[in-house]
């Protein structure tokens, strides 16, 4: 039985985003987001789940990998503390592995990715609150 050795702790999370490609770090969107679910985040990356991988004939996955022209980001909206406003986070991300789950009905992808910067204290502190 092989045991997974991971760098950062990951923190399990359920929480609605948008995957999109652009031209560059902080460049023009180059296709349409995707919605995904974040399922869990450490302090260097995280794991997607989306029911689409090609978007406006882009493959997200092997256009960003294999370009460094373009980038994937990732958009989410924090939820604040009870009466402060959500907070929207948008990453750049590199994709490191995809995958299908087949045994699920829909069929969708899992993607890892890994954040381009590190996140601040602040940020992380404030994703990890809502994790499960």
């Amino acid at each position: 039985m092989s045991r997974e050795r991971r760098i950062f702790e990951r923190f399990r999370l359920d929480l609605e985003g948008a995957l999109f490609l652009c031209r560059g770090k902080k460049g023009e969107k180059i296709c349409s987001p995707i919605i995904c679910r974040l399922q869990d985040f450490s302090k260097k990356g995280a794991c997607l789940v989306t029911n689409r991988i090609i978007v406006d004939h882009h493959h997200l996955f092997f256009t960003a990998l294999e370009s460094d022209k373009f980038f994937l980001h990732l958009e989410f909206a924090c939820p604040g503390e009870e009466n402060a406003e959500a907070e929207i986070y948008t990453i750049p991300v590199r994709p490191v592995w995809f995958d299908r789950l087949v045994d699920e009905e829909h069929k969708p992808f899992k993607i890892g990715i890994e954040f381009f910067e590190k996140m601040g204290e602040e940020q992380f502190q404030r994703i990890r609150h809502l994790s499960r």
